[in-house]
């Protein structure tokens, strides 16, 4: 009787820190894109709550699918006797939201194993007490996001073009971006507004020229600068760090490009991937 989902990576086509609020968390203004890079997620039901996974995270309740699942059995009114098996294929300290699809999924995935018949806002509102990005991760698509990227606005679905993400070796954690934004002398402020303007008048142009992150200018990572320099010089018409990084994204107007891209740099990152935009977490059985 499992249930299980794909659940999509995330990109950041654009991401701005406009602000700290007085608990200490910083306000964005960000741009979310679902992008068709998937963790796999399986469960069923089980004696107790019980999480396996392919990669090295944590199996106790530090880890976001398990404390989802947790968080929504408690909003049923049953016991967490439930199994999670999450199969790893999204980079971790990527700036990709690998933990947040992870914990997206699980919801998705548990609310048609239980057949408890939660609204996707439901899911959201609980989505919110595991993490920031985990709200976008149960809607997917493309949205507007405010807060700490937990206001969303859904936006057209942007349909031109393909991405290369190529993640560098090494991570950051995010209370040290954060820490770094917050040190730096003066920081970078793409605008996502202008972006999105050009999003709902379909100028590919003037979306390419709007990418930009804050975090990226503030950390200022060689490999990451590197990587984005790379896929501009291999046809992207747009690149930039996604997330607090270190995964960066090339955008592409075409599939050859965007493969060619790929092979050159393949042999020189150990994670290299084209993607397309997609939706949210996808049904698989």
């Amino acid at each position: 009787m499992s249930v299980c989902v794909k659940a999509p990576a995330k990109i950041n086509l654009v991401l701005d820190v406009v602000g700290k609020r007085e608990d200490g968390y910083h306000v964005l203004e960000t741009v979310f894109q679902s992008v068709d890079w998937y963790d796999r997620i399986t469960v069923d039901y089980a004696d107790t709550l019980c999480f396996t996974c392919n990669g090295d995270l944590p199996q106790d309740a530090s880890n976001t699918a398990y404390r989802a699942a947790v968080l929504f059995a408690e909003y049923i009114g049953e016991r967490a006797a439930f199994r999670i098996d999450v199969e790893k294929h999204i980079p971790v300290q990527a700036g990709l939201a690998g933990g947040s699809a992870d914990a997206a999924g699980t919801l998705v995935a548990l609310n048609h194993l239980t057949g408890a018949g939660l609204s996707q806002a439901q899911l959201c509102d609980l989505a919110n007490k595991v993490g920031a990005d985990v709200p976008f991760c149960v809607m997917g698509g493309t949205a507007f996001a405010t807060g700490t990227g937990d206001i969303l606005t859904p936006l057209p679905a942007l349909e031109q073009g393909f991405f290369v993400i190529v993640k560098p070796e090494g991570g950051v954690s995010t209370p040290e971006a954060y820490r770094l934004v917050d040190n730096a002398e003066k920081l970078f402020h793409p605008s996502a507004k202008t972006f999105c303007e050009a999003l709902e008048s379909g100028d590919v142009t003037a979306m390419a020229a709007a990418v930009g992150n804050t975090f990226e200018a503030a950390l200022s990572l060689p490999a990451c600068l590197a990587a984005r320099d790379q896929l501009t010089e291999n046809g992207a018409i747009a690149a930039c760090m996604s997330g607090s990084g270190t995964a960066v994204f090339g955008w592409f107007t075409d599939r050859q490009t965007a493969e060619n891209c790929t092979a050159r740099l393949s042999p020189l990152y150990a994670n290299v991937q084209v993607c397309q935009p997609c939706g949210g977490v996808e049904l698989i059985k």
